[in-house]
């Protein structure tokens, strides 16, 4: 009997036969792949955070706002002066002492007038021994004096004081923005004009004098001289005003911080060479007032004109000196060697310890909300405090600057210069108080969100995906509102994007 014949009379045997064999062959293709899917999953398999639902109970209202995170010690340098760079001593992430030159701008020409000046000073100091001067050197004095006394008044307008006061650029901020006082406001704005209007007829009296010009002559320009920086100096006075106001109003602000020294020293220097100039047109008018010029006179008279020239230069030659002001470590370094900085534009930033804090900007719409002393959340997980709130809108992007210390805690998962969200519990409650509320206000990035749906999404014993569905609400900035489905035990899974139930994955520590 062969095989066939065989099959054909005892054909449910044999159909009996070929199931069991088929079964068992699936059987152990299940069995192998079972075998070989751990060694898959671990290389497909995603690692996610767990964070705790209790720290997103929304029983106070939230205020949305983006940051960058920065040092509480931070001090950012800027060019005072258009040159290029002649040298950086440093770099990114190099440790510094205050007082440490960190750059040098190109100064080759300061320089060399500056030893000319300081040459003519000794020379003005050694001249005069016990002879009396001549009624031709002291006029040459008095003209020394007068067109000293024009650099120095155009150095603290058109340089100093226009820099900072009203023309500085978009990174860096301008006093004019942090003066509260509009009285004040009004009265240095219309000295400010008056000063930048009367340079033209200075410049025009100085240039029309020559040493044949008559005492009158002469002693009318050093009239207007006298008049011209006595204007200057009430503009000074005026604004060291507006400092100390600013000072006491905007101290704690990162923005204007770092800047209220560079101000200070600025109206320091400039009133110092005012001061010097005033001296100076003194002495040279004492010098012309009489027919004999006695040695006292006219030697003071060209000591001071000297010195103020010395002074000024020197005042020009140290705004190309970039030294750092605090101890700490280079965080940037954005030009080069060769390259030109221009006034305003920043040349290095130091950053020293004292912890972190984040610059955040909120809407102007949400000013009243936010206080000092409010606690905050930086993205999702690190707890921050309000330690300020800016009095005003910013003008420039029209909105209200805020800083949060970071915990202690939490600064270890930050860097400088990161982008972070910041959610601030606001003044007033969202939820009515004689209720009870289990809303939360979410990361974004914390909810699985498809169309007539949403899921948080927690992890079982076994380390897979568990998709619970809950009730969404309104979306605030990078928060949205979950009304029902968590509980304040939960931990849910952060972020989750690319994950789905059931999903295999490892917890993040």
């Amino acid at each position: 009997m062969n095989i066939l014949t065989y099959i054909k009379s005892h054909a449910v045997l044999s159909t009996g036969i070929a199931i069991i064999a088929a079964a068992s062959m699936v059987i152990a293709g299940r069995v192998a792949q079972r075998g070989a899917a751990p060694e898959l999953n671990l290389l497909d398999i995603k690692k996610v955070s767990l964070v705790d639902v209790e720290n997103f109970r929304s029983d106070l209202s939230k205020v949305s706002a983006d940051g960058v995170v920065e040092s509480v010690s931070q001090v950012d340098l800027r060019s005072q002066v258009s040159a290029p760079i002649a040298l950086i001593n440093v770099s990114v992430g190099d440790t510094v002492y205050a007082g440490q030159t960190l750059a040098t701008l190109q100064n080759a020409d300061i320089q060399a007038q500056l030893d000319q000046a300081r040459a003519g000073l000794r020379l003005a100091q050694g001249q005069y021994t016990g002879s009396g001067i001549s009624l031709d050197t002291a006029r040459k004095g008095a003209l020394e004096a007068l067109r000293s006394s024009y650099l120095a008044a155009d150095e603290i307008v058109n340089i100093d004081i226009t820099q900072f006061l009203y023309q500085n650029t978009s990174d860096g901020p301008k006093l004019s923005s942090y003066i509260t006082d509009k009285e004040l406001e009004d009265s240095i704005r219309d000295r400010y004009l008056l000063s930048k209007a009367f340079f033209a007829k200075w410049k025009v009296a100085l240039d029309a004098l020559t040493t044949a010009s008559s005492d009158a002559q002469i002693k009318a320009a050093i009239d207007l001289s006298n008049s011209n920086l006595a204007t200057i100096s009430t503009l000074l006075d005026e604004i060291s005003v507006a400092i100390s106001k600013a000072v006491e109003n905007f101290s704690s602000s990162s923005v204007i911080g770092p800047a209220l020294s560079g101000w200070q020293a600025s109206v320091s220097a400039g009133r110092a060479s005012a001061n010097a100039s005033l001296k100076g047109l003194t002495a040279a008018e004492s010098a012309l007032s009489g027919a004999s010029v006695t040695l006292e006179s006219p030697a003071a008279a060209q000591i001071s004109s000297a010195q103020a020239i010395v002074k000024n230069l020197e005042a020009q030659y140290a705004k190309t000196i970039i030294s750092s002001p605090i101890s700490g470590k280079i965080a940037e370094l954005p030009l080069r060697a060769g390259e030109l900085a221009q006034p305003g534009q920043l040349l290095a930033t130091v950053v020293g310890g004292g912890g972190l804090h984040v610059k955040a900007y909120a809407s102007a719409e949400d000013f009243s909300k936010i206080k000092s002393g409010a606690k905050a959340l930086i993205s999702g997980t690190v707890v921050g405090t309000v330690t300020s709130v800016a009095p005003s809108v910013n003008q420039e992007n029209k909105k209200v600057e805020i800083k949060v210390l970071v915990g202690a805690e939490g600064s270890s998962s930050l860097v400088i210069g990161q982008n972070v969200s910041v959610s601030i519990e606001a003044a007033a409650p969202a939820i009515s108080t004689n209720q009870p509320s289990n809303n939360y206000l979410l990361p974004i990035q914390n909810v699985k969100i498809i169309p007539g749906a949403a899921y948080v999404f927690t992890v079982d014993s076994n380390s897979k995906i568990v998709k619970n569905p809950v009730i969404i609400g309104k979306v605030q900035g990078d928060f949205i509102e979950i009304i029902s489905g968590i509980t304040s035990s939960m931990k849910i899974v952060s972020p989750v994007y690319e994950l789905e139930e059931s999903m295999a994955v490892s917890i993040q520590e």
